[in-house]
This record gives C-alpha cells, sequence and structure tokens, in this order.
C-alpha cells in the first residue's frame, strides 16, 4: 500500500476536517479568542489525527506488503493465510478472517478432489486386474484351439461387464445429465437383466424364480438395469456349489414398491454387512474370490441416492443374501 494511495482514500476526511479547522479559527476571531489557544486547539488536533494515521498507515502497508510479497512467491496461492499472520486493525481482520474461510473450503475442496483422483487410481488399477483375467482366459483358448463355445461366451460377458461398469462409475458423478424418469415394468427389465446374464446363470446352472414382479415402478430404466446386473454378478461371483438359486419378489404397499433379489450363496458375515455399501469393500468373501473390486454395490447406493430410491442388504453368512431395493410411488406418472 503506497502512502500516497492512503491518503487519496481519506480525502473526504481531510476536506472535512480542514473545514473544521477553518471552523474553529473563524470562531475564535469572531469572540476574540487570543489566536495561541484556538491556534493550540488546531494545532493538537492535527498532530494527534497525523499520529493516527501514521500509526494506522505502518499496519496496513505492513500486513499487504507481507500479503502481496508471499502471493508472489506462493506457488499455490490458495494457502496464503498460512503465510501471513492476522493483522491488528479492524478492517484487515475481517479481509484475514474472510480469506481464511475461503481458503479452508478452497483446501478441502483441493483434498476431496485428490482423494477423488486417488480412489479412481485405485479403482482403474482393480479394474485392469479383474480384466485381465478373462482377457487371459481368451487368449489361452485361442491358443490351445480347444474353444468352449460356453466358457468363451462367459468370459466375453465378464468383459463386457467391467467395461461397463466402469462406464457407469464415471457416470454415476453426474447422473442428472444421463437419467430419465419415466414408467418401467420391473418383470421385462429383469427379464432383460436375465437375458444379458444368460451365460454366467446357464453356466452355474441357476435356478431363477419370480414372484409378483409385474409392477409398474417410476425411475430409470437403464439405471435399474444396470443395479440388477452388478447384484446378478454378485450372486454368481458367490455362488455355492450345490442349488445355486436367484429368486425376484416385490411387496407393495401405499407408499412404496421394494423389489428383493435373494440368492443362496455364501452369505455375508454379520461383521461386513454394515459395509458392503462401501467404495472398494470386499469383507472376507472378496478374499475367498479373486474377482471382486467391491466397486458394484457402492454405485448402486449412489444411484439409489441421485435417483430417491432407497436400498439394504441382508444376508446370514453360508444361507442367504438378499438386496431390496425401495421405489417410492407416483401417482402422477402411474
Amino acid at each position: 500500500m503506497r502512502g500516497r494511495d492512503f491518503l487519496k482514500e481519506r480525502a473526504g476526511w481531510i476536506a472535512i476536517l480542514s473545514l473544521q479547522m477553518l471552523l474553529v479559527a473563524l470562531i475564535g476571531f469572531a469572540l476574540e479568542v487570543h489566536p495561541f489557544f484556538w491556534g493550540s486547539v488546531v494545532f493538537l488536533e492535527a498532530v494527534v489525527l497525523a499520529f493516527m494515521w501514521v500509526s494506522e498507515y505502518q499496519k496496513k502497508h505492513a500486513f499487504y506488503g507481507e500479503l502481496f510479497h508471499n502471493l508472489e512467491e506462493l506457488d499455490k496461492k490458495y494457502l496464503i493465510t498460512e503465510m501471513v499472520r492476522r493483522p491488528e486493525f479492524l478492517e484487515g481482520q475481517l479481509f484475514y478472517d474472510a480469506l481464511y474461510d475461503i481458503d479452508k473450503s478452497m483446501n478441502e475442496r483441493v483434498g476431496d478432489m485428490g482423494r477423488l483422483v486417488r480412489e479412481f487410481k485405485d479403482y482403474v488399477e482393480m479394474w485392469i486386474h479383474e480384466i485381465k483375467i478373462p482377457i487371459s482366459a481368451l487368449s489361452l483358448m485361442n491358443y490351445n484351439e480347444k474353444i468352449d463355445i460356453g466358457s468363451y461366451r462367459v468370459q466375453v460377458a465378464k468383459i463386457s461387464q467391467y467395461v461397463e461398469q466402469i462406464l457407469y462409475y464415471v457416470r454415476a458423478d453426474a447422473p442428472q445429465k444421463d437419467y430419465l424418469m419415466k414408467k418401467c415394468r420391473l418383470d421385462q427389465l429383469i427379464n432383460e437383466v436375465l437375458l444379458e446374464h444368460k451365460e454366467e446363470l446357464i453356466e452355474g446352472h441357476f435356478k431363477i424364480s419370480k414372484e409378483n414382479t409385474e409392477v409398474t415402478v417410476v425411475s430409470d430404466a437403464k439405471w435399474i438395469k444396470f443395479m440388477l446386473g452388478q447384484i446378478i454378478s454378485n450372486s454368481v461371483k458367490y455362488q455355492k456349489p450345490s442349488k445355486p438359486y436367484i429368486g425376484f419378489s416385490v411387496e407393495e404397499d401405499c407408499d412404496m414398491v421394494r423389489l428383493s433379489v435373494e440368492d443362496h450363496g455364501l452369505g455375508i458375515c454379520s461383521g461386513d454387512v454394515q459395509r458392503v455399501f462401501e467404495k472398494s469393500f470386499t469383507g472376507e468373501n472378496g478374499r475367498k474370490v479373486s474377482a471382486s473390486t467391491g466397486m458394484g454395490l457402492y454405485i448402486c447406493r449412489k444411484m439409489c441416492e441421485k435417483l430417491g430410491h432407497r436400498i439394504w442388504l441382508e444376508s446370514e453368512e453360508g444361507k442367504y443374501t438378499r438386496v431390496t431395493i425401495e421405489f417410492g410411488r407416483d401417482d402422477y406418472y402411474l
């Protein structure tokens, strides 16, 4: 801060004080007061004001000088409040506090973005590792020239599912640009998803059952199919050798429609049930089965939140796992 700018900012006060001093002088002349007395008053007032302004200027000059010097030197300019001290004058304190809050918000945002980038990098690394498995299997089949068409299709289906999962993971951050709420028939969506996963289900000898699924809900069909696909993939991944089973059932009341997908696979231990929707969480079952990224149910929960649905999971280890999606009724659409 330059002295000239400081005085220019106080030009109005200087004009008022000059008029005040002139008025004091005129009154002194009119009342025939000795010039020494009113001159002393004017002089003392000028000295006091000059002292106050010089002191104020020094504080501001020191603060703003330090601020702009550090700002020029800093590479990450949003860290500026870490490099300057909180000033003593009120105007500077208000400015510093506002700047501190802005910088804190920016630091939190930068931290969040850094965390998201790291998480995405970790997920991509896991995804690459998992997609290499079916690709290697296909390469081995081709190399040996002994191709089992059923197994071949299963591996191709896995590649397709992994590609779809990473695509929906990216889209999940801005779903408002990629979803359309309309009437959907659950039985039709279930049939389409089962058809997409038929190779895995036939290979695994799954028994499929449906109960009361001829229901219409309001949602985005594409996202519901993706979520059902992730649930089915988990059921296939964590199946038991004996009597693999996936069942779809619907419960209705006046306000809600609940779609449940149940399997009789490995189940989930009680300690993991509350964490299955966390990002990259694989739990005990993830350590038993290598092809597990822990992202499917996380994306499902994220999308349910965006679409206004609820999702939860119940399970008993060694017996069953049941995932339920709850849709609110909308009479306007239905």
